[in-house]
């Protein structure tokens, strides 16, 4: 009895002390993934978006003052302010990576706050190499780039510019006698915007005539580099549109058949599911009918109803179609697919470059997207990569 009294004693002491331990593990685990752990952790990837929304501007006019410089892959650019410029490049897309994953993260959320704390940091450091990359280029222009040889450059770059991207008026005449309002509004709107950037940029260059001594060259080159940007965004959208017209009737008809047949399909399912199922492909199958009717004046909206209409009919018989119907489905939708979230990207970057993170998150994550569904093999990987960039950046 005697070596049992010592025991009893001591298994108890260790059992009260792995019943501490169980105690103390759960409560930290419950800590770390508290409300309060979840705002704190919302609260670090904010920061961390601003501190990138900060250096994204940084970059964009670090990359601007070396146009200005007439730097960019000159003959005498200093090695050092090349790496720089190539750096801050690299970072800010690391940056956009990296708070886009945190946003979409839902794992632990003190693990969460500590990788946007230190991605804000990293940020905030990437942003001190810049600014001294942006003094150490305004010095060297200053000791390398007369006013006057400035001053060519940049009537240089407008006259290469124009001379090489041309007048959008043709392209947006050959939309406005074929097609709607609506199918040709990314046309005209960019068409418009370009106009006037390059008014801007010619004022621009004309007080640097006059005062030499002014940022009236950053302000030219910040115009022409919205000429750019807008007289691409007329040739997209004409391009997208003929495509569009080119396309649309066969796209159609092979939707409605395909729709047809989802509904014959859905109306066999169960009584409690059908009623729902079937309506929504019948209203799809009514857009389809009344963009039929009218796809050669609006083929890019036939193009948008059809990939909405193939997306409804996936998500509704998502579990009664064979592997074989899944992807054969995916193939037909690719194309379409592809198409909208090439078209809406190309809108929403020629709307604006600036404006809040979180639009910039959002052309960016499309952009990881359409990368993602142009290098996927499977069909079926490579539509939802296509319907995540749509989806991204799509107005409605």
């Amino acid at each position: 009895m005697s070596e049992l009294d010592g025991v009893v004693p001591a298994v108890v002491a260790l059992l009260a002390l792995a019943l501490v331990v169980a105690v103390i593990v759960i409560a930290v685990r419950v800590s770390r993934r508290s409300p309060r752990a979840r705002a704190a952790a919302a609260q670090a990837v904010g920061q961390a978006s601003e501190a990138l929304l900060r250096l994204d501007d940084a970059v964009d006019e670090l990359d601007a003052a070396f146009r200005t410089a007439d730097a960019v892959d000159a003959a005498d650019e200093p090695t050092d302010l090349r790496r720089a410029r190539a750096a801050a490049l690299r970072a800010r897309d690391r940056g956009f990576a990296e708070v886009s994953r945190l946003e979409a993260d839902t794992g632990v959320a003190a693990v969460r706050r500590d990788d946007a704390r230190r991605l804000r940091a990293g940020l905030d450091q990437q942003l001190d190499r810049v600014t001294r990359a942006r003094a150490q280029l305004d010095e060297w222009a200053r000791a390398h780039r007369p006013a006057p040889a400035l001053l060519t450059a940049a009537r240089r770059r407008r006259d290469e510019l124009l001379a090489t991207m041309g007048d959008p008026e043709p392209l947006v005449a050959a939309l406005r006698a074929r097609f709607a309002a609506e199918d040709r509004d990314d046309a005209e709107t960019a068409a418009l915007a370009a106009s006037e950037a390059i008014r801007d940029a010619d004022a621009a260059i004309e007080r640097a005539s006059v005062a030499p001594e002014g940022d009236h060259l950053t302000a030219a080159t910040a115009a022409l580099a919205r000429v750019e940007r807008q007289l691409r965004a007329v040739e997209d959208a004409h391009r997208i549109t003929l495509q569009a017209a080119e396309n649309a009737p066969a796209e159609l008809a092979a939707a409605r058949g395909e729709i047809d047949a989802a509904i014959e399909l859905a109306s066999s399912r169960s009584p409690e599911t059908r009623p729902e199922a079937v309506e929504r492909l019948r209203s799809a199958s009514r857009d389809l009918e009344a963009a039929t009717a009218d796809a050669a004046a609006r083929p890019r909206r036939a193009i948008t109803v059809v990939a909405r209409a193939r997306q409804v009919r996936d998500e509704v018989l998502s579990d009664s179609a064979s592997p074989r119907q899944r992807v054969e489905a995916a193939r037909a939708a690719l194309p379409g697919t592809l198409a909208c979230a090439r078209a809406a990207l190309a809108a929403a970057d020629a709307r604006d470059t600036a404006g809040p993170i979180a639009d910039r998150l959002r052309r960016e994550h499309a952009r990881r997207e359409l990368a993602a569904a142009r290098a996927a093999t499977d069909a079926e990987q490579a539509l939802a990569h296509a319907r995540a960039a749509w989806h991204a950046v799509s107005r409605s």
